[in-house]
């Protein structure tokens, strides 16, 4: 007669485990960053976002410019007595433009305490990276702020003569806005446009797409058929750049701040 309540308690442990996880994925919603220093003693910050069965993961250095990012699929297991979050099917580059397939899986021991996430990261298996107890700490929602995009510094354009140019932003919410400036041509090379594009209800840490067109025509530069297109995106700072070269012989740098 023992078999019957054994059967109920395994079953109860098993779902006592697996509402505490649900409860943790819902808890961990949301974005993380803990502060650290490497070997050479510069300090850089790692932010980890959560959303869902999905995560986005950045290294930035002191001036806000990401320097790696990483994407994949994102699972809480229990592992014993521990519980472990599974990092996993996993793209990782030097910008979110640029990512690459990983063969890396990366499995660590938690513990979660409302708006301090402890992970105990790298000692899963033998890794180039030294294992580390990395203290997350939550990113509160910031206040909003409205984006200024400054300037775009062309250090070399494909166009031969006079050109004009045609500029888009969208962000996550899907706003956009655009700067485009009806007869303003352009005929050097190298040439810093005060854009002086305004987006709100921006902070830090959000991302922008773009697309810049240039065209020898003022009126196909904000076409579907201009002579040179790039597209690309920026995650935004308090004041950062970021510099693209879509072409060759097309190299052009983006400056903007926040207030």
């Amino acid at each position: 007669m023992k078999a019957p309540h054994l059967c109920f308690t395994v079953a109860a442990s098993l779902l006592s485990t697996a509402t505490l996880i649900a409860d943790d994925a819902d808890l961990l919603a949301g974005k993380w960053s803990v502060k650290k220093v490497n070997d050479e003693g510069q300090k850089y910050t790692q932010f980890v976002e959560i959303k869902q069965d999905k995560f986005d993961f950045q290294i930035a250095g002191e001036d806000d410019q990401v320097g790696f990012v990483a994407k994949g699929d994102f699972k809480l297991e229990k592992l014993g007595p521990f519980k472990a979050a599974r990092f996993f099917h996993i793209k990782a580059g030097q910008s979110a433009s640029n990512l690459e397939d990983s063969d890396e899986e990366y499995v660590s021991i938690y513990r979660l305490d409302r708006d301090t996430w402890t992970l105990a990261s790298y000692f899963d298996k033998e890794r180039e990276q030294k294992p580390a107890l990395e203290v997350y700490q939550r990113v509160k929602s910031p206040t909003a702020q409205t984006l200024v995009i400054d300037e775009i510094e062309m250090a070399d354009v494909p166009q031969g003569a006079a050109w004009f140019l045609c500029f888009d932003v969208k962000t996550q919410d899907g706003a956009s806005r655009r700067y485009h400036v009806d007869g303003k041509e352009y005929d050097k090379k190298q040439v810093t446009i005060p854009v002086a594009l305004e987006v709100p209800k921006m902070s830090a840490g959000k991302k922008c797409t773009f697309t810049l067109q240039l065209d020898d025509i003022d009126d196909d530069a904000c076409g579907d058929e201009p002579d040179n297109r790039s597209t690309g995106e920026f995650t935004v700072s308090e004041r950062g750049s970021q510099p693209y070269k879509p072409e060759d012989n097309w190299r052009y740098t983006i400056r903007w701040h926040l207030k």
